[in-house]
């Protein structure tokens, strides 16, 4: 007599999220994230290798995971900034309003980044910490000059860019397809989830 054959019963690795990180400083693999639990608003990211050190913003749902990304975008805000100054040229050439605003709106906000970086060091140099207000402030005009000069130019090609038709798809034609109830349900997608 057979016997019966038992299913074989297949697992599944579950990936979980990493604790230990790979530094930008030194390139070794031993970042650590240290006091994300505690009620602080506060998570040391700490290299073990090369003793960087920095304090980040967490919430009370914030991973390690979480800080170790806000730390990367603060040890590259300097080299983003310099990407983006150079992106902005390129944009002026081609006269591109709409991303070179944008690019501005960025630039400022890596600007007011590296202003509270220099308030939270040891020694606080207040002059430097002023100059980076200055060029957050300045930034923020030419995003503003950007836009308005993106507004003029769409005025006088016609398009009008209020708050409803700044988000809304364009057609070149003037005629509007007219939209029934039969032609939603006719959409094959419609009932799709």
């Amino acid at each position: 007599m057979g016997r019966r054959k038992r299913k074989q019963q297949t697992y599944r690795r579950v990936k979980k999220l990493p604790k230990i990180f790979t530094c930008p400083s030194c390139g070794e693999k031993s970042v650590k994230v240290e006091d994300i639990k505690k009620k602080g608003a506060f998570a040391t990211v700490k290299c073990g290798n090369c003793s960087l050190e920095k304090e980040v913003l967490i919430n009370s749902i914030s991973e390690p995971v979480d800080a170790f990304g806000d730390f990367i975008d603060i040890y590259y805000a300097d080299q983003e900034l310099q990407r983006l100054e150079r992106r902005v040229v390129k944009l002026k050439r081609k006269e591109n309003w709409g991303e070179l605003a944008f690019a501005f709106s960025i630039m400022s906000d890596l600007c007011k980044v590296k202003a509270a970086q220099l308030l939270e060091e040891e020694e606080v140099d207040m002059e430097e910490i002023n100059e980076w207000k200055l060029k957050s402030e300045k930034y923020k005009r030419l995003e503003k000059d950007a836009l308005l000069t993106l507004e003029t130019e769409e005025l006088e090609r016609g398009i009008q860019t209020d708050e409803d038709s700044l988000f809304a798809e364009h057609d070149d034609t003037d005629m509007r397809k007219k939209k029934d109830i039969e032609d939603v349900f006719e959409d094959p997608g419609f009932l799709e989830f």
